[in-house]
């Protein structure tokens, strides 16, 4: 008997060790060891990210800014300000020496006043024709220049170098066009307004 209780005595202290030990592995870490284990996580997952290329962008029409029929200046505000303000000051400095010389603002029949209005809608119409191939040009400029430049070895594409700057020099040249209509339209709006006042 004795036996027996010493066997049932060690059973149970071997039971109860078996039934401890997997209690105490499944009891969480402590705060630090954690906090330390997602630290490393994060710092790993930021060293993939930079070791990662990233994707070349795609330009389609879905994801090029829409301007709408305005014509993109390059360059500072106030040159163009400057330049748009100069013909309409020349203009008016002409009315204003035609007065002075008369005494009188320069009268005009409503024929020429009628010929003028049509011919300042007719400058308006070409104007906005001028913005829109314009507006062409340079979304088509941009599009060649990112498909130019996203060759691995672009510097030995000359026939490419030379489409972009031919195309640069038709942006230039039609940028030109677009001006000379802008002061067609001011000569015509300042003389519209000279008649009127």
């Amino acid at each position: 008997m004795r036996i027996a209780k010493w066997a049932s005595l060690i059973l149970l202290v071997s039971l109860a060790n078996f039934i401890a030990r997997p209690q105490q592995q499944q009891t969480p870490p402590s705060d630090q060891s954690q906090q330390s284990g997602v630290a490393t996580a994060a710092r790993q997952n930021r060293d993939q990210k930079k070791d990662q290329p990233k994707a070349a962008k795609v330009w389609d029409n879905d994801n090029i800014p829409v301007t709408g029929r305005q014509i993109n200046v390059i360059g500072s505000p106030t040159e163009g300000a400057a330049s748009a303000a100069q013909p309409a000051a020349a203009s008016a400095t002409q009315q204003a020496a035609a007065t002075s010389k008369t005494g009188q603002a320069p009268s005009a029949t409503p024929e020429d006043k009628a010929a003028i209005q049509s011919e300042l809608e007719a400058a308006k119409a070409r104007m906005q024709d001028l913005k829109a191939d314009l507006d062409i040009l340079q979304r088509k400029f941009t599009l060649d220049q990112q498909t130019y430049y996203g060759k691995t070895d672009y510097a030995s594409d000359k026939a490419g170098a030379a489409a972009l700057q031919f195309e640069q020099d038709q942006i230039a040249a039609k940028q030109q066009e677009v001006a000379a209509a802008q002061k067609k339209i001011d000569d015509l709006q300042a003389k519209l307004d000279a008649i009127k006042g």
